[in-house]
């Protein structure tokens, strides 16, 4: 009896696919690919002018290009409606809008979010910190890769911190 082909082929990637999800190659691939993304998603310490190049269009506020804030200390919010996470730092940021927002140039972009649900969530909440869609790609050092994602930034564009996740923002000081 002689063997086709194409059983071989198939025997041969049911034997690779069996390697990779059992044995210790698995975790070198895992290794890999964990830091491409990393590089992909470096810690940045410093704006470049190619990160504050982003076309913003208003919700709440008017249309901006985020270089235009370049000199200033920012609070930059990666944010979405779908987060509940993201939902319940919302109240400590309109607390600090309001008390702050002549120290700091708030931008708070929403990602992956349909922007009707944005405006309803803004409207039904009070809320007035200005929101923004970003309208030209952001820079990829800068993309969040888990929601909600803060920066503070510097005027010198040096970025103070990173915050990942939500936190009591009713009293920053930077």
């Amino acid at each position: 009896m002689k063997i086709k082909p194409i059983y071989v082929v198939n025997i041969v990637f049911i034997a690779l696919i069996i390697a990779l999800l059992f044995t210790p190659l698995r975790g070198y691939l895992q290794k890999i690919q964990s830091s491409t993304a990393e590089s992909k998603y470096a810690k940045i310490s410093q704006l470049t002018p190619e990160q504050y190049n982003i076309e913003l269009k208003g919700v709440n506020t008017p249309d901006v290009n985020f270089k235009d804030f370049k000199g200033k200390k920012i609070f930059l919010n990666f944010w979405a409606t779908w987060c509940p996470i993201c939902k319940s730092e919302m109240p400590d940021i309109q607390t600090l809008y309001n008390t702050s927002k002549q120290d700091y140039q708030f931008v708070l972009i929403y990602m992956k979010d349909d922007r009707k649900k944005v405006e309803d969530f803004l409207k039904e909440n009070s809320y007035t910190f200005p929101v923004y869609e970003a309208v030209s790609p952001i820079e990829t050092s800068l993309l969040p890769t888990e929601y909600p994602t803060t920066f503070l930034i510097k005027e010198n564009g040096e970025i103070q911190e990173k915050v990942i996740g939500a936190r009591d923002w009713k009293n920053l000081k930077f």
